[in-house]
C-alpha cells in the first residue's frame, strides 16, 4: 500500500509538466498504452522542474519567512523529514537527485476506458536506477507489508501486489503502478515484447496509433512543459458525468459564466492542455475544437449571434485591485430562461421580473431595460481612500462599478436616472425602518457627463468617527458619459470612470477576462490588517502572535504573486481557457 500511495502523490503532485519527445527510436509512453486511453499527461523533463519550483527566488523568500520556519518544527512536518531520510538512506542518496534520477525519463499518467484502470509509467535514468528502486523500494515495501507486500509472476516479472487488483512492477528502465490487473498485463505484454522485437515507431492497438491522438500529439506545442489530453467523446457516449453535459445550469449567474462553455463540451471531441513554467510565472491553457453551429439558440447570448462578441476595454484608474470584461447578451438569457433553467428557477425569476418591471415603471425589464444595454459590460475594483474622509469605517471595503454601454442613450438616460432615484428613495424607506442612516442625493451635470451621487448622513456621534458601520464604505452614484452608464458603489469612481479616457479596445477574439493585481490587493488587505488580526483570534482561538503570524503569511504569498489572469477567447476552430500568473521575481 505504501508504494502506491508514493507514487499516488508523485502523480498528483507533478501531474501537468511535460518536456521535450524522447529520444528517435526509444520506446515511449504512448506506445505502450491501450488505444482506449481517454485520459493521458506527461512528464519529462522532471529536473528543470524541480529546478524551477526549488531554485526560484520566490521559494528562498518563503523558506525564509518565521511561519515557514515555524511550520518546520512541527511534530508532523519532523516525521515527514524522518520518512524521507529513512527513504534517502535506502536509496542512497539525496532524495532530490534521486528522484531526478527515478523520474528522468518521464512519468506518464493514464486512464483507459475499456478496464476503467489507471496506470503510471516512470522511466529511469537507467536499468540499474530501476533496479536500484526495486530492490531497496519494493522488496522493502513487500517485507514490512503482510497484508499487501505479497507477489506474483508474470512472464518472468515479478508483480508487487498492494491489494487484488493494484500492483507495480520493473521491467528494464521502466516502473509501471496500476489499480487494474488487466491493464498491467497489457503494458507489460507491450513492454516485454517490445524489448525482444525492437520498438517501432507505431504500434497496432496502441494510443500512439490511435488517429484522432496521433493529429493532436503531433500538433502539440513543443515550448510547453506540460501537456495532457481528454477524449471528451468517449466519455460523452459512456454516459459519464451526463448531468455537466446536459443537465441545465443551477442559477443565472452559474449560466452566464460557463453556458457557453457547455454547449461546446457537449460537442468537442477532446480538450488538451499545455503549462509554461519559467523564472516569470506560468501559464496553463485548455483548448478545444469550436463550431459555431455547436452553440443552440438559447445560447446564443454567450457569444453573439454571430459567434464574434468579444469583451470591452476598461478605462486605467489607479489602485484596481480587478477587472472583469466580458461580452454576455443578459437580455436574451433572461428572454430564453425557460429553456436554460428548471421549473423553480423560472419561477423565481418570474417573480423577480415582476418586481423589477414596477420599479421600471412598468416596462418590461427582459426585453426594454436589459435590452436596453450592450452586451459588451466590464466590472472595476478598486482600492478606496478614505484620506480626509469621516467617518471612517472600521472595515474598509473596496470600491466596486459596473461599467455598460447603452443602445439608446438619448431615451435610456433620462429613464435610469429617474430609476436610480428612486432605488435611492426604497434605500431610505428600508433604512428607516432598520434604524440605519439615510442617504442624501445630487445631481451635478459636467460637460455631458451626468452625475447623480449619494451619502450617507451619519448622525452626530459618529460624524468623526474612525470605526464606523461598514455602511459608510458605500456612497452610490450613477454616470452618465456619452453612450456610457456608470453605476458604483461610491462617488468618487463614478467620477474617475466618468472623466477617464476612452478605453482601449479589447482583442477581438477574448470573449471574457479577469485580470488582478496583487500590489493594490495587498494594500487594500493592509488597510484592514488589524480587523484581519482580530477576526483570526475570534475565529481560531489563537493569540495575537500566532493570529499575526497566520494573517502576515497571507501578505506574503499575495507579494509573491503580480498579476494573475484568466482568458475566454474563441477563434475560427478553435476555444481556449488560458491562466496567467506572474510572480515577483524578487520578492
Amino acid at each position: 500500500m505504501l508504494i502506491f500511495r508514493m507514487m499516488t502523490v508523485v502523480y498528483f503532485s507533478i501531474g501537468l509538466f511535460v518536456a521535450p519527445i524522447l529520444r528517435a527510436g526509444d520506446l515511449t509512453a504512448i506506445q505502450l498504452l491501450p488505444d482506449t486511453t481517454v485520459g493521458y499527461v506527461e512528464v519529462t523533463d522532471t529536473a528543470a522542474i524541480m529546478a524551477s519550483l526549488y531554485d526560484h527566488p520566490v521559494s528562498h523568500h518563503i523558506q525564509d519567512l518565521e511561519a515557514w520556519k515555524a511550520a518546520t518544527q512541527t511534530a508532523q512536518y519532523r516525521a515527514f523529514l524522518t520518512g524521507r531520510k529513512f527513504l534517502e538512506i535506502q536509496i542512497g542518496s539525496d532524495w532530490r537527485p534521486a528522484f531526478e534520477a527515478l523520474s528522468a525519463g518521464g512519468i506518464y499518467a493514464a486512464y483507459d476506458a475499456a478496464t476503467q484502470g489507471a496506470v503510471i509509467l516512470v522511466k529511469t535514468k537507467d536499468d540499474a536506477t530501476a533496479e536500484n528502486f526495486r530492490t531497496k523500494i519494493l522488496e522493502l515495501t513487500r517485507l514490512n507489508e503482510e497484508q499487501n507486500g505479497k507477489t506474483d509472476e508474470y512472464r518472468d516479472v515479478t508483480v508487487y501486489k498492494v491489494d487484488k487488483n493494484s500492483g507495480s512492477a520493473v521491467v528494464g528502465n521502466w516502473i509501471v503502478v496500476t489499480n487494474k490487473g488487466e491493464l498491467g498485463k497489457s503494458v507489460l505484454d507491450r513492454l516485454l515484447d517490445q524489448q525482444a522485437s525492437g520498438a517501432d515507431a507505431e504500434i497496432a492497438g496502441t494510443l500512439s496509433a490511435n488517429a484522432q491522438f496521433k493529429t493532436i500529439y503531433a500538433l502539440r506545442n513543443r515550448d510547453s512543459q506540460a501537456w495532457a489530453y481528454g477524449n471528451i467523446q468517449t466519455i460523452r457516449d459512456a454516459g459519464a458525468a451526463k448531468e455537466f453535459f446536459e443537465g441545465k445550469a443551477e442559477n443565472p449567474l452559474a449560466e452566464a459564466l460557463v453556458g457557453g462553455i457547455q454547449s461546446v463540451l457537449r460537442h468537442a471531441p477532446f480538450v488538451v492542455a499545455d503549462l509554461e513554467l519559467t523564472d516569470a510565472g506560468l501559464t496553463l491553457q485548455f483548448a478545444t475544437p469550436w463550431q459555431g453551429d455547436w452553440i443552440p439558440e438559447e445560447r446564443a447570448y454567450f457569444f453573439g449571434s454571430d459567434n464574434n462578441g468579444s469583451a470591452p476595454g476598461l478605462p486605467e484608474i489607479p489602485g484596481t485591485l480587478m477587472t472583469l470584461t466580458t461580452y454576455r447578451d443578459i437580455s436574451q438569457m433572461w428572454l430564453r430562461a425557460g429553456d436554460l433553467f428548471d421549473e423553480q428557477m423560472n419561477d423565481k425569476l418570474a417573480e423577480a421580473d415582476s418586481g423589477l418591471s414596477t420599479i421600471f415603471a412598468g416596462r418590461d425589464f427582459g426585453e426594454e431595460i436589459l435590452g436596453a444595454l450592450d452586451p459588451q459590460m466590464g466590472l472595476i475594483v478598486t482600492r478606496q481612500s478614505f484620506e480626509n474622509v469621516t467617518p471612517v469605517p472600521a472595515l474598509k471595503l473596496p470600491a466596486f462599478a459596473l461599467i455598460l454601454k447603452l443602445r439608446d442613450s438619448e431615451t435610456m438616460r433620462p429613464e435610469l436616472r429617474r430609476t436610480f432615484q428612486s432605488v435611492i428613495g426604497f434605500f431610505n424607506i428600508v433604512g428607516a425602518m432598520e434604524g440605519r442612516p439615510q442617504l442624501e442625493m445630487d445631481m451635478t451635470k459636467l460637460n455631458d457627463v451626468d452625475l447623480i451621487t449619494s451619502h450617507y448622513v451619519p448622525e452626530k456621534k459618529d460624524k468623526d468617527s474612525t470605526t464606523a458601520d461598514m455602511i459608510f464604505n458605500f456612497s452610490p452614484s450613477a454616470a452618465f458619459s456619452g453612450d456610457q452608464f456608470i453605476l458604483a458603489s461610491t462617488t468618487d469612481l463614478a467620477k474617475q470612470l466618468a472623466s477617464a479616457p476612452v478605453a482601449r479596445a479589447s482583442e477581438s477574439d477574448v470573449n471574457t477576462q479577469l485580470e488582478l493585481h496583487s500590489e493594490a490587493i495587498r494594500a487594500a488587505l493592509s488597510d484592514n490588517r488589524e480587523q484581519l488580526i482580530s477576526q483570526n483570534m475570534l475565529e481560531e482561538g489563537r493569540s495575537r502572535e500566532e493570529a499575526e503570524a497566520a494573517i502576515d503569511l497571507v501578505f506574503e504569498f499575495v507579494r509573491c504573486i503580480k498579476d494573475a489572469g484568466l482568458t475566454l477567447r474563441h477563434e475560427k476552430d478553435s476555444l481556449a481557457l488560458q491562466l496567467n500568473v506572474t510572480v515577483n521575481e524578487n520578492p
